[in-house]
């Protein structure tokens, strides 16, 4: 089976759909770019596509328009759409886009983490289509129940459009714009939650046991990112208000991250945990990015020839908990150490090493909205040893 699908990048700025590309190479996909609505339209006469990223801004024929005639063609009409738009949101572009058929919308700039969280999401679910074809085709007995099946996935998909526009309709009636956006990003995920228990359920006999494990995957992955987008949103708000802290099992959560990214599972990293990491108070959603942004740098900043190794152990600093993770990458210059944490800054050209110099800036800001500290050790050459302190929970008595 084809390991790769395709993904559209419609946008009529060439910057743009370079910057997209470039946000995504990792994602090792079929990336089909388009610099207008009309070309956008012939590609899909030609070829699948697993998810369209459109722009909403664009001469002669905008996104909105696009998203119409994408919707009006039978082999398209079911193809997931992401709106990116520079401008804030109105309630009549929400109800315009989503009218149009839209799955989301994704605010200028895009946070790459963000952007390849969903996208990825999308290609697993290409992927598990693919195979259950495949799975379909070898099995040609079942052709009357799978049919029955499609039927059925067809009539709850048509369901799940009419609650959604049901949905749109009470846009102007929310409390907060926020409310609003954590809504309607949201919408998709609970849609590839509903599809993969519906495939598990009525069409487990016909899948293999790793095939119901992908799509285990899938409606896990979802309902993670949904929760993490829920938060993060809250997030986007934090210097305007406070955010609950819970205590976090920060073993625990290491683990469930790692299980998420096969990139950062043996073999293709070695993520070693030393002792027991003890329970600190955080917010989930903010702890879980800070940690996600800095596996991923340790797995990506290596040089080719080396294999990623993550070792991570904690100690007790006073009344606080400093968690480490130190890697065997390429290091940072003493001159570099601080300013990374900047937004936007990058040390590396992106040619070599693909990254939009955000990702440490999050780490500081949420860590520090979690009343801790962020700081790390490094040499070039010799890897770098990031760590996050935070308050400790005391022990019961």
């Amino acid at each position: 089976m084809n390991s790769q699908v395709n993904i559209l990048m419609v946008d009529d700025e060439p910057a743009n759909l370079l910057a997209l590309e470039a946000t995504l190479e990792g994602l090792n996909q079929n990336f089909i770019r388009a610099s207008s609505g009309k070309e956008a339209l012939r590609q899909l006469l030609e070829k699948d596509f697993a998810v369209i990223l459109l722009d909403v801004q664009m001469a002669d024929m905008n996104g909105i328009e696009t998203a119409v005639a994408i919707r009006e063609r039978e082999r398209s009409r079911h193809i997931p759409i992401i709106f990116l738009t520079g401008i804030g949101k109105t309630e009549e572009m929400i109800f315009k886009g989503y009218s149009a058929g839209a799955v989301d919308y994704l605010l200028k700039p895009i946070i790459p983490e963000v952007l390849r969280a969903k996208v990825e999401v999308f290609i697993e679910l290409a992927l598990a289509r693919q195979r259950l074809q495949e799975e379909i085709a070898e099995r040609t007995r079942y052709a009357a129940e799978i049919s029955k099946l499609n039927d059925e996935l067809a009539s709850k998909n048509i369901a799940l459009q009419e609650r959604t526009q049901s949905l749109e309709e009470t846009v102007s009636e929310l409390e907060s714009y926020s409310y609003s956006i954590s809504h309607d990003m949201r919408a998709p995920l609970r849609a590839m939650t509903g599809y993969s228990e519906i495939l598990i359920e009525e069409c487990s006999e016909q899948l293999t046991p790793e095939h119901q494990s992908f799509l285990q995957k899938i409606s896990s992955g979802a309902r993670r990112l949904d929760h993490l987008i829920e938060d993060v949103l809250s997030y986007s708000r934090v210097s305007r208000s406070k955010f609950e802290l819970q205590q976090i099992n920060v073993d625990q959560l290491i683990r469930e991250i790692v299980e998420q990214y096969p990139g950062m599972q043996f073999p293709e990293a070695d993520m070693v945990i030393q002792g027991s990491l003890p329970l600190v108070w955080a917010n989930e959603a903010m702890l879980t990015q800070c940690i996600s942004n800095l596996l991923s740098n340790a797995i990506k900043f290596v040089r080719p020839d080396l294999k990623p190794r993550v070792k991570m152990w904690a100690e007790n600093i006073g009344a606080d908990v400093r968690i480490w993770f130190e890697d065997n990458g390429i290091g940072i210059e003493l001159e570099d150490q601080e300013r990374i944490f900047d937004i936007f800054v990058k040390v590396h050209s992106s040619e070599v090493y693909l990254g939009t110099g955000i990702g440490l800036s999050i780490v500081r800001k949420a860590v520090e909205k979690m009343g801790g500290k962020v700081g790390l050790q490094s040499e070039p050459g010799r890897g770098s040893k990031f760590w996050l302190q935070l308050r400790g929970v005391e022990p019961a008595e």
